[in-house]
This record gives C-alpha cells, sequence and structure tokens, in this order.
C-alpha cells in the first residue's frame, strides 16, 4: 500500500477528496478475469487478465476434476498465442522498459507469477503481492468491514431530517479543509427512494468498500472525521460493518443535528430534484413517479401514492415534497433516537444556504461543552438492570448507578495523543487465547473489582469474575488480519465482545462506548 499510494494518515489538501486517488505511484496490474476485476480490485490497478471469462471457469473445472498438471495445460493452451498481447497491453499502458510494476491475483499464486515472470523477463522490475487481492480484502475488512473496527480519527456524524442539505453542507466542510467522506458521492446514490435519479451506477459492495478502505487510510489520525448520518445501506450498497458502527456512536466526537424549517426544505428538495435542467431530461417526472409508486407504496398506502402521483402529474412540486417529508420526518426521529453518540450537538439553521450551515456545524463542533440537553437527558434516564453485584460501579453487566459511571467517564478524559505523550503512563498489554485479538490499556483503571452477578456468573462460567474499569479513549484494540469479534448486548447500554475465533472475552463497552471493562 505505501509503494501503491504512499504513507498512511498523510492527510488530503482542503477541499480534495480522500477517496479520488491521485494515481498509483507505480502501475498495478490485476492479471484476474474481466468479471472478477469489475466486481472489485485495488483502486488505481489495471486489468490486463491472463484469462477470459470462460477460459478461468474451464481451467477452474479442470483443476478440481483433472488436477493440477491438466489444468496446467489447458491455461497454457489458452494463454500462450497470446503472451505478446499482454505486453502490448502493458506498454498501452504507458510502461516502459525498466519501469516497476505490481502484478496480483486473487490468491497471488500461478495466475500472477507466471506473468510476472513473462514482464521480468522481458525487461520490466516486478513485484507480485504477496497472498495476491485476497489479502488486500482481508486488510479492508480489517479497516473498515469488522463491526468493532477502531475508527482512525474523532467520528463527528452530520444528522438531519431529509431535505436540510447534509451533501451539501458536507461539500463546504471539505472546501474549509475538514476531513469528510461523503459515503453517498462513493455509493452513486442520495439515500432516498429518489437517490438513484441522475446518479451513475451503483459499485459492487466490494468495491465500496476497497475505496472506503483506502480512504479511511488517508485520514490524519488527531483531525476529525466527518461522516452523514447514514442506515446500514446506502441504495443498494452495504455500509461496511466498521463504518456502520461509527456512525451509530460517534466515537471521540458528537452527532451534529441539523434542524431547519420545513418551507426552507421544502424549497432545497424542488431545488434539488424538480429544477428546470431536470425536467428538461425525458422521462424525468416519470422516474420520479416510479420512485413513489416502486419504492414507497407500502409504506404510504395506495391512496397517498395515488395522491402524488396526481400532484406530480400537476407539477405541484411542492406540495409533493412536503407530502414526503411528513413520512421522512418521522422515520428520521425513529432512527435518530437510535444513536449512541455521547454528544449530541443541535445546530439551528435559519437558512438553506450550505456554506452558512456548515460555518454553524463547525461552531458548534468546536465549542467546549457537554452534551445537548437531549443527550444528557437520555443518559439521566437510563435504568441500571436488575441485578446484584458485588460492585456496580464497576461491572459491565451491571452499568452501575450513572451518576458513579459518569464520573469516572469524565475524570477519565485524557485524549489518546496526551496518553501517548506522557512518559510515566503505564501501559497494560494482552490478548485473547488464539492470540488475533489484541489489547492495550494506557493509564491507570478507573476502578477494578469483582463481580458476582447472575450475567457475570453465567458467561464466565465461574462463581465471579474481575474486570478493570477504563474509558474508551485508553483501551486499544488490535485484530490480526482476517480476526473479527462477536458482540452481544446483555443489559442496556452494556455490549460485551469475543474474539470470533476462540470466543475469549476482550472488552465490554458501557455507557454507549464512553467507557470500557477488560476482564482480567
Amino acid at each position: 500500500l505505501d509503494a501503491l499510494h504512499g504513507p498512511a494518515g498523510r492527510g488530503v489538501a482542503a477541499g480534495e477528496d480522500p477517496a479520488a486517488f491521485p494515481p498509483t505511484r507505480l502501475l498495478a496490474v490485476d492479471v484476474r478475469s474481466p468479471a472478477e476485476f469489475e466486481t472489485g480490485h485495488i483502486p488505481g490497478a489495471v486489468n490486463i487478465p491472463l484469462f477470459s471469462n470462460e477460459a478461468r471457469a474451464a481451467v477452474g473445472t479442470a483443476y478440481t476434476q483433472k488436477g493440477r498438471f491438466e489444468a496446467i495445460r489447458l491455461g497454457l493452451s489458452h494463454t500462450g498465442p497470446g503472451f505478446s498481447n499482454l505486453l502490448d497491453t502493458l506498454m498501452g499502458h504507458g510502461a516502459k522498459l525498466g519501469d516497476s510494476v505490481l502484478v496480483y491475483c486473487w490468491r497471488g499464486g500461478m495466475r500472477s507469477g507466471s506473468v510476472a515472470w513473462l514482464f521480468s523477463l522481458c525487461g520490466f522490475t516486478v513485484r507480485t503481492l504477496e497472498g495476491g487481492y485476497r489479502s488486500y480484502r482481508r486488510w479492508c475488512k480489517t479497516i473498515v468491514g469488522n463491526a468493532h473496527a477502531p475508527a482512525p480519527a474523532p467520528v463527528m456524524v452530520l444528522g438531519g431530517c431529509t431535505g436540510v442539505g447534509k451533501t451539501a453542507v458536507l461539500h463546504e466542510l471539505r472546501r474549509l479543509g475538514e476531513q469528510v467522506i461523503d459515503l453517498e458521492g462513493l455509493a452513486n446514490h442520495r439515500g432516498s427512494a429518489f437517490g438513484a435519479m441522475g446518479q451513475a451506477p451503483q459499485p459492487s459492495n466490494e468495491a465500496f468498500e476497497n475505496v472506503l478502505a483506502l480512504a479511511v487510510r488517508r485520514l490524519v489520525p488527531g483531525r476529525a472525521m466527518w461522516l452523514e448520518h447514514e442506515g446500514t445501506h446506502v441504495g443498494k450498497v452495504l455500509v461496511p460493518f466498521g463504518v456502520a458502527s461509527w456512525v451509530v456512536n460517534a466515537p471521540g466526537g458528537a452527532m451534529v443535528v441539523l434542524e431547519m424549517d420545513t418551507l426552507l426544505r421544502v424549497k432545497r428538495l424542488v431545488e434539488d430534484y424538480c429544477s428546470e435542467e431536470n425536467l428538461k431530461e425525458e422521462k424525468w417526472v416519470d422516474g420520479l413517479k416510479e420512485c413513489i409508486s416502486a419504492g414507497l407504496a407500502k409504506k404510504l398506502g395506495g391512496n397517498r401514492v395515488k395522491e402524488a402521483l396526481q400532484l406530480l402529474d400537476a407539477g405541484k412540486w411542492e406540495e409533493v415534497a412536503e407530502m414526503l417529508l411528513g413520512y421522512y420526518d418521522k422515520l428520521y426521529t425513529r432512527w435518530l433516537s437510535q444513536t449512541q453518540a455521547a454528544r449530541t450537538l443541535r445546530v439551528s439553521c435559519p437558512t438553506a444556504e450550505a456554506a452558512a450551515n456548515a460555518a454553524l456545524a463547525l461552531q458548534a463542533a468546536s465549542a467546549p461543552g457537554e452534551a445537548s440537553e437531549e443527550g444528557r437527558r437520555q443518559s439521566k434516564d437510563e435504568e441500571p438492570p436488575s441485578t446484584t453485584c458485588s460492585s456496580p460501579s464497576s461491572c459491565p453487566a451491571a452499568a452501575g448507578p450513572l451518576e458513579d459511571m459518569q464520573d469516572k467517564a469524565s475524570k477519565g478524559s485524557e485524549t489518546k495523543e496526551e496518553l501517548s505523550q506522557s512518559e510515566n503512563v503505564p501501559r497494560f498489554e494482552g490478548a485473547c487465547f488464539c492470540g488475533e485479538v489484541k489489547v492495550a490499556c494506557r493509564g491507570e483503571p478507573r476502578s477494578v473489582s469483582y463481580c458476582h452477578c447472575s450475567i457475570c456468573r453465567r458467561l464466565s462460567g465461574a462463581p465471579f469474575s474481575c474486570q478493570a474499569l477504563f474509558t474508551s479513549e485508553q483501551v486499544e484494540l488490535t485484530l490480526e488480519p482476517g480476526a473479527g469479534l462477536n458482540s452481544m448486548r446483555t443489559s442496556r447500554g452494556v455490549e460485551r465482545h469475543r474474539c470470533a475465533s476462540c470466543l475469549a472475552p476482550v472488552r465490554a463497552t458501557v455507557l454507549g462506548g464512553r467507557l470500557s471493562a477488560v476482564p482480567l
């Protein structure tokens, strides 16, 4: 990755999209079949297939049914006469004799090895990707695909009801120099039932995840990362589990909710979907009608769908938008209530101008202070589960009196940078039974206790358990490539995590992730 895209964490210039990658530093050649390449590939790579789609299928069948030797013979019959075409195609991509070339296939086996031999024989400096494209996919899963992948930077989630212009505000934040990952832009979809209109075809889930992982890799760890408040999918593209978790929890950051008058939102929606330029396109209105009748029929009901279609025929765009906002506002209110962000900041937007609203969002995000009134009220209303515990203030199952827990969280509010810069901060390290998940804790724990509550006894199979309570900033999980975590919510506000391979407990999160209990 360093050879292709440069070092990680180097950031982007103001206004630059982290997912708009500059040309790779050396030519990456994907020798898999065109169908494999189309499904997903390393961003920036070019496809010089050793086999066509049909030939790959035939060679794979021969390998399974007749063995390796017969598969090689069949492969040579397909590729031998075309070796010169491989060289011509490589040089057609601008490669010159002596240039460095990276060659990869699925597993780093015979396909990439044979092409690398050919290119090296002809005078190119050739490297092959150890483990092939499969190793890259495992890395992507570690970065964004794992439900408990650590966020690369403090996460600011930009929310708000339909029509507030979240995507436009994100673009303004990027122009102002903020780190922004535009999930809808990468997915070629605006997120609603009308989101595909005027957009390019959506990428595959694999391709979306590949680009997203490299975009995350470019971010500067110490600076905030802005994401839009998305669900589990954007159109037909699934949001990777890790990114979905960042959106829900906003680790190290906050949920910033834009609030705007309904009339302003209606005006903005009409400008986005029913502008004069849009209406000039052939069958644009028919596309709007199809989105309503196909995508919202079950949710709106037959009568309201019929009314909306009649309003579209009459050109009453504002009335259609206002009708649909009634549905989307209820949906978003329910969705917003599911956030587990430690802070919720509400920003009143008196205008629909994206630049002004971006400035307001930045001002709210940079202002010191606690969570919004709603966020504090939600925390106070949380009730601990009815379990008995010898030390309820630190047991992750009981979650203890929330006032004590919140005090512990506020007392341990050191940032990762402060902890890493201090020379005298102790560091505790451990791992699960199989070693795929490693745990590192910086600084002294807020408390250490034994617990004999019913949940801890049942999960540990022992008469009691012992754990140390840290703030989440003090705890860092490192997963080996291909490793994963299983999570289970055992009580309100408490989620326990185990290694997916050996099932050893590694951490429990409390208070929406603000505190972490590490088993001893």
